[in-house]
Formats: C-alpha cells, sequence, structure tokens
C-alpha cells in the first residue's frame, strides 16, 4: 500500500511518519509530503531529483526532506514529494490522487487547553473532503505505538446500526488482514442519546450485538463483537481497553458526499478522547478501489 504522509519538520511530522510506518509495515511505501505556499515556486522529490531551484529555502527543504527520511525504520520504502499548493489540505488531497495513495495520514491532534485531543486546521479541512482515508495520531496514540515496537497489534471498527457499516467492518478488516491481526467491532450505545429507561438499554444492547454480529457473519470475518455502553458517548468509550499498538476504524456522517469524508458529532467526540491513532474512512469507501 501507498501512504501520503503530511509532513512538518516538527514532533508532529515524526508522529505522522511513525503512524504510517507501523500501519504499512515492511510492504508499505511512504510518500512524506512537504506542502509550501502557492506563491512559492518550487517543486522537487527526493531522494534522486535534481531540483535546479539554488535558494534559502531550498535548501532548508532539503533539510527537512533529510530529517523526514532519517525517521523512517529501515526497510520502508519512502520518499519526500515537496509542491507549493493553494491550501495544504487542498494539496494533500492532489498529490494523493497523483501517486495513487491509499491513505492520507497526519500527525494533527494537539492536546486542547481543557485536556482532550482536537484536530489542527489542516486536518479539520481533510476529514471534510478527503476521497482517502485519513488516520491521525497523537503524542499518546504514538506513544501507545512505541511501546509496541512501532508496529499494531490490533485494529478495532467503530460501527453504529445504520446503512455504512459494512464498509467500514471492511475497510478495517482489510487492514487487519494485510498484517495478519485481530479485528474487534464494537459499536457504543448512549442511554443519554436514546432517553430510555434501563430495561430498553438492555434491548438496544441486544439488538445491536445481533446486527453487527449478522454482518460480521455475513463476511465471513473472524472478529471480536463488543457493545460498550454508558450514560454518554464519552462513558462508553471509556469502558473499552486498549492494546499498545492499536488503531481504530470509524466511518463518516450519513451527511457526507458520497466517497467523501465527513466527520459526524460522535466521531468527532471519539476523535477528542480515543488513546490510540483514528482512522476515518469516506462514505461508500471501497477498501483497494480507485476513488475520484
Amino acid at each position: 500500500m501507498r501512504y501520503l504522509v503530511g509532513y512538518t519538520a516538527d514532533a508532529r511530522g515524526a508522529e505522522a511518519i511513525a503512524l504510517a510506518s507501523a500501519m504499512g509495515g515492511a510492504k508499505a511505501h511512504l510518500d512524506i509530503a512537504i506542502v509550501l505556499p502557492e506563491n512559492t515556486p518550487f517543486s522537487a522529490v527526493y531522494p534522486g531529483s535534481d531540483h535546479g531551484y539554488s535558494s534559502i529555502l531550498a535548501d532548508k527543504v532539503d533539510d527537512w526532506a533529510k530529517q523526514a527520511l532519517a525517521l523512517v525504520p529501515e526497510g520502508i520504502s519512502a520518499r519526500v514529494i515537496a509542491r507549493s499548493v493553494p491550501s495544504p489540505a487542498e494539496g494533500l488531497i492532489l498529490v494523493a490522487k497523483e501517486t495513487g495513495a491509499q491513505v492520507i495520514v497526519l500527525g494533527g491532534r494537539r492536546r486542547h487547553m481543557a485536556g482532550f485531543f482536537a484536530p489542527g486546521s489542516v486536518a479539520s479541512a481533510l476529514l471534510h473532503a478527503s476521497p482517502v482515508p485519513v488516520a491521525m495520531g497523537s503524542p499518546e496514540a504514538v506513544a501507545s505505538l512505541e511501546k509496541a515496537n512501532g508496529k499494531l497489534s490490533r485494529v478495532t471498527a467503530f460501527v453504529g446500526t445504520k446503512p455504512g457499516l459494512k464498509g467500514v467492518v471492511q475497510a478495517a478488516a482489510a487492514a487487519a488482514a494485510a498484517q495478519g491481526l485481530p479485528l474487534r467491532v464494537v459499536s457504543l450505545v448512549a442511554q443519554d442519546q436514546m432517553d430510555a429507561d434501563a430495561a430498553s438499554l438492555e434491548e438496544s444492547i441486544a439488538s445491536t450485538r445481533a446486527k453487527v454480529g449478522e454482518i460480521v457473519s455475513s463476511l465471513e470475518l473472524d472478529a471480536e463483537v463488543l457493545v460498550a455502553s454508558g450514560l454518554s458517548i464519552d462513558d462508553a468509550i471509556a469502558e473499552l481497553s486498549w492494546e499498545d499498538g492499536e488503531i481504530a476504524v470509524v466511518g463518516s456522517s450519513r451527511l457526507a458526499r458520497k466517497r467523501r469524508l465527513f466527520m459526524g458529532p460522535t466521531a468527532q467526540r471519539m476523535l477528542r478522547t480515543l488513546p490510540v491513532p483514528l482512522v476515518v474512512v469516506p462514505k461508500n469507501y471501497k477498501p483497494g478501489s480507485a476513488q475520484s
């Protein structure tokens, strides 16, 4: 698989490379994108490119490219693409289409002053427009990968019971199968979103488990099916345990355009609280298919 890394020469850029390397494993190829303002006439590919653009900026980009490539684990294929673009998010989408990237990877979850993680401006834009899945790390999530020696341990798919859940399960299953990892499929049931008593909550949990289990069985997948419940979505998420090296996969809102991302309110809350990297897949996404 090809992964496009949105790289900045800081800790978040290092997080993105670490996440992409773990997700792809030894068979992955990383295209590490350095995007520059459109009014900067610059384009280059490293290694093996003579951009012929002699300036202080070109020297700086050379340094950034060397730093980025030095962060890639041994045995993983990688190159750096430097490109002048109208906007970082738009530029990453264009480069993803040009390179055939199947995932855009960012280190774009910053800790908010209130304590939770929130996406930066580039990540927020991609989460409402990207035609391919977007993966995001955070300092806590990357620390989890480091404890697992930079390798994934398990894939968890978060699904509801509405149309679209099958595609999310398939995307997560494909990611798990690529590295021979166990798959967990989780649904969240929040009592504050049901306005129901305890009895109907139990009925909802049973109904959800049956619906999700039916989809998993129809796909002939070997996966753990789990329903986590609580007074709120945050409480339900808090009931879950996580392994070092785990990643989570979630789908887009039903409001999303076909084959485009659009973060729904539940996914946005998950993005803020999950202690593991999060992958968001577009609506109607099919693993391995060309997106446009």
